[in-house]
Order: structure tokens, then C-alpha cells, then sequence
């Protein structure tokens, strides 16, 4: 079934990836678009992943498995979840299916540059009736946070939230070994 612990710090590096480009190579529309799929690919296999687990879980101690509960709670603890599995299900089908995310839409768009930022392409997200959609690296950028809080309410994970040893080995590159980040 796979190890959740990989799993999430795939979905940690999927985000981290999208982050760089959007931040160090803001005119690079397609690399832009593909992180994020793989974020959401990543986000949605986790899905799969904790949903198997739970529901053998159920099994194996005789109760019944509450696909509709489970669904509820993944999408209240793991908020941009229903977006992720929409992109997801559109890239992997070429046809769009918003589910759990009704009137939800990405946009990749050029941003003029300004002060406090470069130009360069952003992906923004949000529903029919949003005026102003949010930044989705603002919206990516939490996944790994609620993910991790919901994999430890499911009781599939222990601990608190620690980097992944890849972000670990990032972090020294940058900075140098500092003891806060071992």
C-alpha cells in the first residue's frame, strides 16, 4: 500500500517544487502548470492512500467503513483538498469534474509587476462567484501542514510535523547547519 510517511513527503516536494518555480522562474508559464498537477497528483493519491487505510482499518475491527464522513472531514481539515482533486481528476481524464469543489477554477494569468514583485505567471484559484481568487501558492503551500494534522487525527501518522530530510538537506545548503532544523 506504501508508506504515508513517502507519500506525504512526496506531496512536501511537489509543493516545495511549485513554490520555486513560481517564485525563482516567474516567466515559465508551462513548468508553472505542471507542478501543479503534480501537487495535486500528489495531494489525490494521498487521498487514496489514507481512504484505503482507514477503510481496512474499519474492516478489520468489525465496524463499518463512512465514506461520506471521511469524504467531510477530509475536505473541512484539508481545505484546498476538493481543488486539488478536481485538477487532478481534470489533467488525468482531459475533461473537467469539479466535485467536491462546485463552481471551483484555476487560471494561469500574467501579472504585471509592481514594487513588491516581478511580473511573471501566477496560478490563481477560486470559485465562479470570487471576485478576487487567491494565489495558489499561497493554497499549495498548506497542504503539507494539514495533511500531516489530518494523517495524525486519523491516527496514521504520530508526532508533530517535521521536514522531510530533503528539506532538511535544502535548508543547510542555504543557510548551513543550524540545530533548529535537525
Amino acid at each position: 500500500m506504501g508508506d504515508v510517511a513517502a507519500m506525504w513527503s512526496k506531496l512536501a516536494w511537489d509543493v516545495d517544487v511549485f513554490r520555486d518555480i513560481q517564485t525563482g522562474y516567474p516567466h515559465e508559464q508551462q513548468p508553472l502548470a505542471y507542478a501543479a498537477i503534480n501537487v495535486c497528483i500528489a495531494a489525490t493519491s494521498l487521498r487514496n492512500w489514507a481512504e484505503t487505510a482507514v477503510r481496512s482499518d474499519a474492516r478489520a475491527s468489525g465496524r463499518a467503513f463512512d465514506k461520506q464522513g471521511f469524504d467531510n472531514d477530509l475536505i473541512v481539515a484539508v481545505p484546498a483538498q476538493a481543488m486539488c482533486e478536481a485538477i487532478a481528476n481534470t489533467a488525468k481524464h482531459s475533461r473537467f469534474a469539479d466535485g467536491e469543489w462546485p463552481g471551483g477554477r484555476v487560471n494561469l494569468e500574467w501579472e504585471e509587476g509592481d514594487e513588491d514583485s516581478p511580473p511573471g505567471w501566477i496560478l490563481r484559484y477560486g470559485a465562479e462567484e470570487t471576485a478576487d481568487p487567491g494565489l495558489s501558492v499561497n493554497r499549495f503551500g498548506s497542504l503539507p501542514e494539514t495533511w500531516w494534522a489530518h494523517l495524525r487525527d486519523l491516527q496514521l501518522v504520530e508526532g508533530d510535523l517535521h521536514l522531510p530530510e530533503w528539506q532538511q538537506n535544502k535548508l543547510r545548503q542555504i543557510f548551513g547547519h543550524s540545530p533548529s532544523i535537525d
